[in-house]
């Protein structure tokens, strides 16, 4: 059962921030070379798509991460290198801690995306609005671009700061 989680996890992970990498340097960098009307229909159907994966990714990350932890006892952690402890006195505890820290920001992040940016980002003028309407209708939209520019990178260096701290895990722990 210890083997079946750690692989789910790992799966996980890997498709969680293979998916944040490649929205951020690959995608990003490919729209440079896009002229405008694609640009909006590619950030549409790869946000609306990589959204459900990145969410379902952190879903299975958070359930096995936590079944993992209710798994994890005195003896097993013992053989570990320093004797790691669940606790907040201990590098280990601080660590795990700091951990779900980043996962829980990563699943609010993905959450506002999800939920908020992007489709706050499809709404588009109707031909009866004024044409003060139509230009506070495009700032609204250009605001919700840069908030979903800030997510998109906040979100890539928090899931690979969380991949660093989950790897000192195996030597005791970060702080």
């Amino acid at each position: 059962m210890d083997t079946l989680l750690a692989a789910l996890h790992a799966v996980a992970w890997a498709v969680y921030v293979g998916g944040s990498i490649t929205m951020e340097w690959v995608l990003r960098y490919a729209q440079r070379t896009m002229p405008p009307s694609q640009v909006g229909v590619v950030c549409k159907n790869a946000g609306t798509r990589y959204r459900w994966f990145a969410l379902a990714s952190l879903l299975v990350i958070g359930a096995t991460g936590l079944l993992m932890l209710l798994r994890l006892d005195g003896p097993e952690l013992a053989t570990r290198p320093g004797s790691p402890e669940l606790t907040l006195s201990d590098s280990y505890g601080r660590t795990m801690l700091l951990l779900a820290a980043g996962w829980f920001a990563l699943l609010a992040t993905v959450s506002a995306m999800a939920f908020w940016l992007h489709p706050a980002q499809r709404k588009r003028s109707r031909p009866d609005m004024t044409a003060e309407a139509i230009a506070a209708e495009r700032q609204r939209i250009g605001r919700a671009i840069k908030h979903m520019d800030f997510a998109l990178k906040f979100e890539l260096v928090v899931s690979v700061l969380c991949i660093g701290i989950a790897a000192s895990l195996r030597t005791g722990g970060l702080i």
